[in-house]
């Protein structure tokens, strides 16, 4: 339902880039440092779509390495500010993320299987287009906040004398909570 909910959503920022020729599309594309309880890493994304006036509507992915590496599929949405000729904007992301890890089980792991599960995305942050001359081109700085959830379910064998023995399940949720800073460039 996600995936066909993102998808309809694309191809209605698509048909309406078509139908009007105020519309431009817009590639950002950014690198990102994220901080929180977990500790510090990094993210690569890239966001597609067209602005109309001020706002820029998208569809987003990349890579996020905080805590576990996962693949974030999100819309995005931003709103430009012009003060004093200087262009601000206020971004706002919301979808899914896909796990893209696997652990190993070897004879030290307490545990005989793992499986990870998508879970929610979303993110906020207010930024700084430094735009050139082509007025199309800008350098991309932002600063804001996110979230991540994966779902994990880890089968650990019991210790039982007469089989078959019973597999104790555990379920995690890992939610995340980052501050980031992005950097990157809008073509």
């Amino acid at each position: 339902m996600k995936r066909f909910a993102l998808l309809s959503c694309f191809l209605f920022v698509v048909g309406f880039s078509n139908a009007q020729h105020k519309f431009l599309f817009h590639s950002q594309n950014v690198i990102g440092l994220l901080e929180g309880e977990d500790g510090s890493a990094f993210q690569f994304q890239t966001i597609n779509g067209v602005q109309h006036g001020t706002w820029f509507a998208g569809i987003g992915t990349g890579f996020d390495w905080y805590l576990y590496r996962s693949v974030p599929l999100f819309v995005s949405l931003n709103k430009d500010f012009k003060l004093s000729n200087r262009t601000f904007y206020l971004s706002l992301d919301g979808g899914s993320n896909f796990p893209w890890i696997s652990r190993d089980v070897d004879a030290f792991s307490n545990f005989t299987s793992s499986k990870f599960s998508s879970g929610g995305y979303w993110g906020t942050g207010i930024g700084y287009k430094a735009g050139f001359k082509n007025k199309k081109d800008a350098i991309i700085l932002n600063l804001g906040y996110s979230f991540k959830r994966l779902k994990e379910i880890q089968r650990k064998p019991t210790a039982c004398i007469n089989p078959p023995c019973l597999e104790l399940v555990e379920h995690y949720d890992y939610k995340s909570n980052r501050v980031l800073l992005r950097f990157g460039w809008q073509f």
